[in-house]
């Protein structure tokens, strides 16, 4: 059996281990980590990032710039879009599969078939592969929300960042703003330093600032990074993103260099976010841009509607894919002026994935001409070849896509 064979086998035996996808309780995962000797207490220079968007982006950016000062970076995020490893980086290579395994196998031993939830496990397995093989900065971004979520279990930490905060799973986190604020300002400590990110709701700043004031925490103001500075991430949201990771780059290392940071910047890479496609099978349908994005929140439907206005090109059409915990008429009504025809089609694999006939019930009154489509080629097959095409809806989606188009993410 090939590692990556294994790996799949192992990560199906992990979802096993609990009834429940999410199920915040921190007690499991303080219990396994205790029979390892906590080596979430040995971690250095930990920055935790929480927040609705830009968590990935940011962190995305961070990592590159502490890396064009000669820094190691561990990195974890989630999700993945191709390969789970893609969410451990260890010194900017992904874990390779088989130590991987080897990782989650001595856990699943030490947990002993106790319940503990997929996240809380591989998050357990990120933390012992950065114990194992230390870096100078280790950047560790939650999966959702942050008082309650497995990666704050980390006590240590040399900085905390708060992106830009929305409405996303309401269902676990409250569909009140400050109450969606307040869970992510859980991952802030006392008298450790925090970078709050330009917010666009005033409440959910407000919440956040008398959180830090409460803990003593440092606020640092964000330095705005020009507006002439070339990113390799598409999209003026993305200078938001960029001058956050900026200016906690700037908290670690005081003699900063911009000629490095610029550098920096516009290598960054973040696959499935405002990513055109320029190479891979899907080219083969294609005789204009095609831009896949994971969008899948009002927020980040602005950031497209944004984006597709500054690109001038005209009305795209739309291959789109949901979850069923998402209000996909809300979500594209944001940038519906800018779309002509929509192929819906559902997420391969994923259960909670909308129908494409649920999806066009959905945009009925939307004024959008809407077709259902067999599977993603069958969309593309459908789609006209010469007008621009927008792929979103789901971070699902944008991963099934890549695979689809044979990307390679490194």
């Amino acid at each position: 059996m090939t590692s990556e064979n294994k790996l799949s086998h192992t990560l199906r035996r992990m979802f096993s281990l609990h009834p429940k996808l999410i199920d915040f309780n921190l007690s499991r995962l303080k219990l396994l980590m205790k029979k390892l000797n906590n080596p979430q207490n040995s971690l250095q220079n930990v920055i935790h990032i929480a927040g609705t968007n830009g968590k990935g982006s940011t962190a995305s950016f961070l990592k590159e710039i502490l890396e064009y000062h000669n820094l190691t970076v561990n990195l974890y995020t989630s999700p993945h879009l191709i390969n789970f490893n893609e969410r451990i980086r260890i010194k900017n290579k992904l874990i390779p599969e088989d130590k991987l395994v080897e990782i989650l196998e001595e856990l699943e031993m030490k947990n002993k078939s106790l319940p503990i939830t997929f996240f809380e496990i591989t998050t357990a397995a990120a933390i012992v592969a950065f114990n194992r093989n230390p870096s100078d900065v280790n950047i560790i971004e939650t999966g959702l929300g942050g008082r309650l979520d497995a990666t704050n279990i980390i006590e240590n930490k040399k900085l905390s960042i708060i992106t830009k905060i929305g409405f996303d799973h309401i269902e676990f986190l409250g569909n009140k703003i400050r109450d969606i604020a307040l869970e992510k300002a859980g991952i802030l400590r006392k008298n450790v330093p925090v970078i709050i990110a330009k917010q666009k709701n005033k409440t959910a700043h407000k919440t956040l600032i008398e959180c830090a004031n409460r803990l003593k925490s440092e606020i640092i103001d964000v330095e705005d990074i020009s507006s002439n500075t070339l990113l390799g991430l598409r999209g003026d949201h993305q200078y938001e993103n960029a001058s956050t990771a900026y200016t906690a780059a700037k908290k670690l290392i005081p003699l900063i260099s911009l000629p490095k940071t610029n550098l920096a910047l516009k290598q960054t890479t973040w696959p499935g976010r405002v990513h055109q496609l320029g190479q891979g099978k899907i080219i083969n349908y294609r005789e204009n841009i095609t831009i896949l994005d994971g969008a899948h929140n009002e927020d980040s439907a602005y950031v497209l509607d944004q984006y597709l206005h500054k690109k001038s090109l005209g009305k795209w059409n739309l291959i789109i894919g949901m979850l069923q915990n998402r209000n996909v008429k809300d979500f594209v009504n944001i940038f519906k002026n800018h779309i002509n025809k929509v192929f819906a089609v559902s997420i391969p694999e994923i259960e909670n994935s909308y129908s494409p006939d649920q999806i066009i019930a959905k945009l009925k009154k939307s004024g959008l001409q809407v077709h259902p489509a067999k599977n993603l080629e069958n969309a593309l097959k459908l789609a006209d070849r010469k007008v621009p095409l927008l792929i979103t809806g789901s971070l699902y989606l944008a991963g099934y896509t890549l695979r689809f188009n044979q990307t390679k993410i490194n």
